[in-house]
């Protein structure tokens, strides 16, 4: 008998995100809603690939293994969600049902099978299967939720394609009744985000940018049509410049990619941080079934920094031995907080006892910072003379890049003078003289004290 009934190893995951309530509004601290997505680049313990590679839960043993790995972008009451687990139709399940519902804790997992760790919400659950199960692919929702910090409610649900290959051979078991063979199942066809590429990274807040994001049709088996593609922008802080927030791509092939180009303007009030931009998909399969599946891309904006030092007034002459205080001003004149600043002066014959640290600055503000410089004998050639230094100022975005401006200045540097003989006998002399004139000033006061006493005391007489 020609076996109708085959079953592919490959399973794909079909993710739908559900509906999601965030905050309306921002709190003291601007802090934005939390957004959950999936993690599709990496592989956790329980996965045997990740999900842009076709991640497939792992059955074996009488379990199926579900594994949803999610990144979150905001701030999840406690770092904690709660999952449940759907497991559909009872009829020909070979599931055992049960209450699955747990919590789960955003905690740091091994990624790749290495020592390389990622805080992700693991979303980990074994399903037992009953002992007479027959081959298929059957789905698995597990419905997520958790509250945000500013106490809003969040809820998304994802989707996983199980194939069982261990079971009962339905087509062996009805091969008596060729009306009740079964056709062969294939996987529904799912549309991802295989790359995204941004114009500039980081985005300067205040600037446009484009993004091209490459869809891909994963399925082998099916292509899909009527594909129609929705752009969600992170806030109206970001501007959508395409003419519609959605696309329409029309056919798409058996694993082949098209390109989509989304053009976005950022204002100037959009702080650092990296914005998540949703992709939803709605297509149908050659069966005219409506499909759904939805991906994530970030685009990371930054503040353009603008950072001023007023240089302190450095000597044109300087003598060997003196030591010169240096006051250095900054101001912050950008948005953005800057980090670790500091000035240090850098030049042949000056030697500066420590660095000038203002610290953190936030935008907006001004702050200072001192140092002295010792001068010395110059290195090379020639110990005296002409020489040229720099002043460095050094600071950090938030992002931890290191920023530099560098200020040159000209000096030079004196030999100290010389005392000559004639010099010392001249100041000797002066000391001397200078000690007469404070003996005969002294004689003078104790004449003057004597004086009044005695008229003092002859005047007490007469009385």
């Amino acid at each position: 008998m020609r076996k109708l009934y085959r079953i592919g190893l490959m399973c794909l995951v079909c993710i739908s995100l559900g509906t999601s309530v965030y905050a309306a509004e921002l709190d003291a601290d601007q802090e934005r809603a939390a957004l959950l997505y999936l993690d599709n680049q990496n592989t956790y313990e329980g996965m045997t690939r990740a999900y842009k590679d076709g991640y497939q839960p792992v059955v074996q043993d009488g379990t199926a293994v579900i594994v949803v790995p999610l990144l979150c972008d905001g701030k999840i009451k406690q770092d904690t969600l709660t999952a449940s687990v759907d497991l559909g139709n009872t009829a020909n399940s070979p599931f055992v049902y049960r209450n699955y519902e747990k919590n789960f804790i955003k905690s740091a997992q091994f990624i790749n099978g290495t020592e390389t760790t990622q805080e992700v919400f693991l979303i980990y659950f074994s399903i037992d299967l009953i002992e007479k199960r027959y081959n298929g692919i059957y789905p698995i929702t597990i419905q997520v939720g958790g509250t945000v910090e500013n106490e809003s409610e969040i809820k998304q649900s994802y989707t996983s394609y199980v194939v069982i290959t261990d079971g009962i051979d339905p087509n062996e078991a009805n091969n008596h009744d060729s009306a009740d063979m079964i056709e062969e199942p294939t996987s529904a066809p799912i549309v991802l985000i295989s790359k995204s590429v941004i114009s500039s990274s980081p985005v300067k807040a205040g600037e446009d940018f484009e993004a091209i994001v490459t869809l891909k049709n994963t399925s082998t088996a099916k292509s899909v049509q009527n594909m129609v593609v929705t752009i969600g922008v992170p806030s109206s802080d970001f501007e959508l410049k395409n003419e519609s927030n959605t696309i329409f791509v029309g056919n798409l092939g058996c694993g082949k990619t098209t390109d989509i180009s989304i053009k976005v303007h950022v204002n100037k009030s959009v702080t650092d941080g990296n914005y998540p931009f949703e992709v939803a998909m709605s297509y149908d399969d050659p069966s005219a079934m409506t499909l759904s599946s939805s991906g994530v891309f970030q685009v990371t904006v930054e503040q353009p920094l603008s950072v001023k030092l007023t240089m302190p007034d450095i000597q044109k002459e300087m003598i060997v031995g003196d030591t010169i205080p240096m006051t250095f001003q900054v101001m912050n004149l950008g948005r953005s907080g800057i980090y670790n600043v500091r000035c240090d002066v850098m030049c042949n014959g000056l030697s500066q006892t420590k660095t000038a640290f203002i610290g953190n600055m936030e935008g907006g503000t001004a702050g200072e910072g001192t140092l002295n410089v010792f001068v010395q004998m110059m290195e090379g050639e020639a110990a005296y003379g002409k020489t040229s230094g720099v002043v460095t100022l050094t600071y950090e975005d938030s992002f931890g890049n290191e920023e530099i401006q560098e200020f040159p200045f000209d000096t030079n540097i004196m030999k100290k003078p010389e005392i000559t003989d004639q010099q010392l006998h001249n100041q000797e002399e002066e000391a001397a003289s200078q000690w007469w004139i404070s003996i005969l000033i002294v004689a003078g006061l104790i004449l003057i004290i004597g004086c009044s006493a005695g008229a003092y005391y002859m005047g007490r007489k007469k009385r």
